[in-house]
């Protein structure tokens, strides 16, 4: 995908819509660093990704759990919430880590808590509120 790509989403339909297209080309392994405030629309994007790589269940934000894993058909998709995180413990970096440099697909928002852990191949997509029902979605990097 073009490193320039951006779209404006009119609804969460549209943001999943444009995840399912987003991880097509998905080989596994990659991460993409997902950048917004809260109710900008994370989720939904790694719910439609989620969709497209065959998980059949509810995808929810891992506000409180960190981490929820979703077993798709070819590959396992990470989705990382940090929100809440204030220091990472080593054991939390460590697990962090594996996770970021597996085969799976990983959806980490709120990344800039864990910059330095990240792959130099992480996408980073920044999910902009324009209005109460639409969103400019922007590869940044």
């Amino acid at each position: 995908m073009d490193t320039e790509a951006s779209i404006i989403s009119k609804s969460p339909e549209e943001t999943i819509n444009f995840a399912k297209e987003l991880v097509k080309p998905c080989q596994g392994g990659e991460v993409f660093a997902l950048i917004g405030e809260l109710g900008s629309g994370k989720t939904q994007l790694v719910k439609g990704a989620a969709l497209a790589l065959g998980f059949k269940g509810e995808v929810t934000s891992p506000t409180f759990s960190l981490v929820h894993c979703y077993k798709g058909e070819k590959f396992d998709i990470f989705h990382i919430d940090l929100y809440r995180v204030e220091n990472l413990p080593p054991s939390l970096s460590h697990y962090l880590e594996e996770i970021l440099y597996g085969e799976a697909i990983c959806f980490v928002e709120w990344p800039q808590k864990i910059e330095k852990l990240l792959p130099s191949w992480t996408q980073y997509w920044e999910i902009t509120i324009i209005a109460q029902n639409e969103r400019k979605i922007k590869r940044i990097r």
